[in-house]
Order: C-alpha cells, then structure tokens, then sequence
C-alpha cells in the first residue's frame, strides 16, 4: 500500500487512466510510478468502486470515478518513485503493511477533519477484503 508520512493513511497505488491506454496497463504503470515496483501478473478484478459527486468545473452536472482493484503479483522490493507534486507533498512511500492495521488506522484518521478524499473508499474496499479475504 501506499503510505502518506503527511496524513498517515494507508492507501492502495493507483489514478487515472491515459488515453488508449486499458485498467490493466494504467494499474502496472501506476504501481511502478508510486511503488517502484513491477507487476509480474494482473490477475482477476477483485472490486469496483463506482463514485458520484458535484463536479468542481462549472461545465459539468456530475462528477463520476470507477476505481478498480485486481489481485497482482509483483517482483520483491521496492524500487524508484516517480511522484506526480501532490504525491511527494503527501509523503507518498510504499510498504507491506497488515490488512487489519490498515483498516483501523484508516477508520480512526476518518475523524479527522478534511481527511483525504479518497480514504472512505479505502476503508470500504479494506473491509471488503478483509471480510472476502479472512485468512489474508
């Protein structure tokens, strides 16, 4: 996962998806900018997320993100970062961290008051696992 030294959240790798460009292959570029690592194999969706909210441009009535989450198999270690501004500002570093350490430091940073605006999705797709994944 993805640890903001900023915020002390936990998070999985990921973002948008480039023109022309599949899930799967935005999923393995992203996990070697915020990671350092290499994906030796995309398997199986696991979840998706589906997100509304009001948009923040004036020109749209909606805004809508699909976030989705796929078992992987990566190589060991983790290698160079490449972090977009926000990343780097957010302490962005990679590590190996258990499911239900994860799930409960991020419920507890949800009282905080702006917390990241990704963190509801996370803990919800953290307790999805942890319920689908009980020996994981």
């Amino acid at each position: 996962m993805i640890h903001s030294t900023r915020v002390g959240d936990y998070k999985f790798p990921g973002g948008g998806v480039d023109q022309n460009e599949t899930y799967e292959q935005a999923l393995i570029r992203e996990v070697k900018e915020e990671c350092g690592m290499s994906l030796l194999h995309v398997g199986d969706e696991v979840c998706r997320v589906i997100e509304y909210d009001l948009p923040m441009e004036q020109e749209y009535d909606a805004f809508k993100m699909i976030s989705c989450y796929y078992q992987c198999e990566v190589l060991d270690g983790f290698g160079i970062q490449k972090l977009d501004d926000y990343e780097r500002d957010l302490g962005f570093v990679p590590v190996w961290i258990d499911l239900d350490q994860a799930v409960e430091i991020n419920k507890l940073l949800l009282d905080i008051t702006l917390p990241p605006q990704w963190l509801g999705r996370e803990v919800l797709v953290l307790e999805y696992l942890r319920q689908k994944y009980p020996d994981l």
